[in-house]
């Protein structure tokens, strides 16, 4: 699971293998040791009760709730992501988008053999 954050924007990639593991566990966990006391933790929880997509953080760990509907979507069908706003209190709101990482279409030195297909041909 890659994570990008920009502003109040948070975007989670998935790989085929971190959507297996939602399927079969209802989490994803990446983590990033900033020093060696610190670790910044980022996870994708399913949250059967949760009414929308939203997204908490305490001590180093920020969890993105997955709706079970929202769930679904990417474990079964071919959506490529499913998204939501979250009042944060700020203007605008906090935007959280989780997709399916897909192939790139130029080239790359990444590993990209555990990505989607990506359904454009060219750039």
């Amino acid at each position: 699971m890659k994570i990008r954050i920009k502003g109040n924007s948070i975007r989670l990639r998935l790989t085929k293998r971190d959507v297996q593991a939602l399927r079969e566990t209802g989490k994803v966990t990446e983590s990033t040791v900033v020093s060696p006391r610190n670790i910044f933790t980022y996870i994708l929880q399913k949250n059967t009760e949760a009414p929308k997509m939203h997204c908490t953080f305490a001590d180093g760990n920020m969890t993105v709730h997955l709706p079970h509907d929202k769930l679904c979507i990417l474990i079964y069908t071919d959506e490529i992501g499913v998204q939501d706003y979250v009042d944060n209190g700020e203007e605008g709101g906090l935007f959280l988008l989780v997709e399916k990482d897909l192939k790139c279409l130029d080239t790359t030195s990444e590993d990209q053999s555990d990505m989607y297909d990506n359904p454009k041909t060219s750039c």
